[in-house]
This record gives structure tokens, C-alpha cells and sequence, in this order.
């Protein structure tokens, strides 16, 4: 008789980078599309994952989960990750019998379609979409005929920022050229600012294609705003024209940025060498709670 998985023994991605990274993964190549999800409560996650593994196969092994899908039952994937005294959680289900798609599954009522509009998985200044890019392709040449590259378009499961947070950016960028703030791009101990610092933390975001497009968007624009105010800026600080000539307030040209400064993302390892539990994800949230009640108490 196999022995009973323990659902607290499942892994917690390693950070928040690699869980976006799985989740993309499950939606799109999986076909997961059908998902419900939330935040709990620390100290309340075992009683909770303990009754999602009683409704779902949560602790399947992927042998097991390639023999569901071949008799047509649901392959689900339970996913938690930590935030502050919460856990934001995932369940992800394909379409077959017993998962969220079943009209019979518990929470059938509430779950939801990752394509649809409204149903679309996000998460902190994100959202996950099946979106078009453009990508370098190339045709062979006849005849001894070059071949030809061009910018094609294709669909693809991707990261992008929300639209709000999008306008917040680039409002931020415009006042910050308006107020001819240029600003440094931190590091070293220094606390980034200014219109520079703006884009040196666009930077820092997670680059899956869409963001990717977003940020290098965001760096045009702010080019084009900036080229206007730096004369003005320029006109202020005489002593910095001075000493970095020709470089003085400019900033980063996008075609640098592009080459240098802003890598593709890679495949990550979701779960690292020694990957977390949620066992232990709860031990260190109640051992956290513990200490602050102590401290409260002294």
C-alpha cells in the first residue's frame, strides 16, 4: 500500500520571481487555466491545505498526475506563498473530472477562466495574460538569396504590469521631468530618486516578456520627456556640465539599456536545493507571532 503524502511536505517557491515563473508555467504549457485562490491566515493554513488535499489530488506525483490525465480525471496543483503574516494561495486545475472545472467540484462556483478577462491571475503590481509580442524570425533565402529577419508577432502566456500601475509609472516619470529631478540610480547604500531612479527600479522588475516591453516603453518615453528638460537642467547645474561635459544629465540611451542593462529572463529553479515546506512556512509564521506576543508582554 503507497504511503500518504503529507500536503504540509509541498514545496514553496523560493521567491517571488520563481512562483510567477511557475504559475506562467502551469497556466500556459500545463493548461491549468481553471484557478481559485486567496490569502489566509498563517496559523490557519494546515487546517486549509488538509482540506483541499481531501478534495483534490494536490499531493500527486507526476507519475501519478500523467496517469490521471490519461483516465480523464483533473491534474491540480496547490501553490502558497508567503506574505507578511498572510499566504497568498493557488489552486490550478486542468479540465478534467473532479477538478474546478467539474460542475460537481466544491468550488466549482467560484473558480475561474485565466483566459477570460475578468478572470485573469494577478498578483501584487501584475497580471498574468495571453498576450501578442513581437519576436525576431527569419526566413532562408532561395537561390542563394539571403536570409531575410524580421519582427514577427506570436501569442504567448506572459507577465505584464497592470494598467494602473503602468499609469502610476509614468506619471511618476513625468512629474519627476517636470520638476527636472534627473536624480541618481541608487546602489552603494544610496536610496535611488529622481527620474533615473524611476528607471534603475524598472530595471529591477522581473523581465518575463511582457513586463520586458512595458519597461523598455516606459524608457522611451521617459528619453523623449527628458530630452526636453535637460537643457533646463543643464542650465542649473553649471558646475556638473562642467565636470561631466557632454554626459552631464543624460540619461541611459534605450539601444544601451536594451544590450546591457536589462537581461532576457531565464528558467529558474522554482524551489532550490532545499526548497521550503508549507510545514515549515506555518512553523516560522507562528514562531514569528509567538515572539511579537512576548515582546508585547515585556
Amino acid at each position: 500500500m503507497a504511503t500518504k503524502f503529507d500536503p504540509m511536505e509541498l514545496h514553496v517557491p523560493r521567491n517571488r520571481t520563481a512562483l510567477m515563473q511557475q504559475l506562467q508555467l502551469l497556466v500556459g504549457k500545463g493548461n491549468h487555466r481553471r484557478w481559485c485562490g486567496g490569502s489566509i491566515d498563517s496559523q490557519k493554513l494546515p487546517a486549509f491545505v488538509e482540506k483541499m488535499a481531501a478534495r483534490y489530488p494536490i499531493t500527486r506525483s507526476t507519475r501519478g498526475r500523467v496517469y490521471d490525465r490519461k483516465c480523464g480525471q483533473a491534474v491540480v496543483h496547490f501553490i502558497a506563498f508567503p506574505m507578511g503574516n498572510k499566504v497568498a494561495w493557488w489552486l490550478l486545475s486542468d479540465e478534467g473530472w473532479g477538478g474546478l472545472a467539474d460542475g460537481q467540484s466544491p468550488d466549482a462556483h467560484v473558480a475561474r477562466d485565466a483566459m477570460a478577462a475578468e478572470g485573469h491571475i494577478t498578483f501584487g503590481d501584475y497580471v498574468l495574460l495571453y498576450a501578442t509580442k513581437q519576436e525576431p524570425k527569419e526566413v532562408t533565402g532561395t537561390n542563394g538569396a539571403k536570409p531575410r529577419r524580421f519582427l514577427g508577432t506570436t501569442s504567448t502566456w506572459t507577465w505584464k504590469l497592470r494598467t494602473e500601475i503602468v499609469r502610476e509609472l509614468r506619471a511618476g516619470i513625468e512629474r519627476c521631468c517636470e520638476r527636472l529631478e534627473y536624480g541618481a540610480d541608487g546602489g552603494a547604500g544610496r536610496k535611488p530618486w529622481g527620474v533615473r531612479g524611476m528607471l534603475s527600479s524598472l530595471r529591477e522588475r522581473p523581465q518575463f516578456s511582457g513586463i520586458r516591453s512595458q519597461v523598455l516603453a516606459l524608457h522611451k518615453e521617459a528619453e523623449e520627456l527628458w530630452k526636453v528638460r535637460r537643457p533646463l537642467w543643464c542650465a542649473r547645474h553649471p558646475t556638473l556640465v562642467q565636470q561631466y561635459r557632454d554626459t552631464a544629465g543624460a540619461l541611459i540611451p534605450v539601444d544601451e539599456i536594451l544590450k546591457t542593462r536589462l537581461p532576457k529572463m531565464r528558467r529558474l529553479s522554482v524551489y532550490g536545493d532545499e526548497p521550503a515546506t508549507l510545514r515549515r512556512l506555518a512553523f516560522d509564521a507562528a514562531d514569528a507571532l509567538a515572539a511579537a506576543s512576548d515582546g508585547e508582554a515585556r
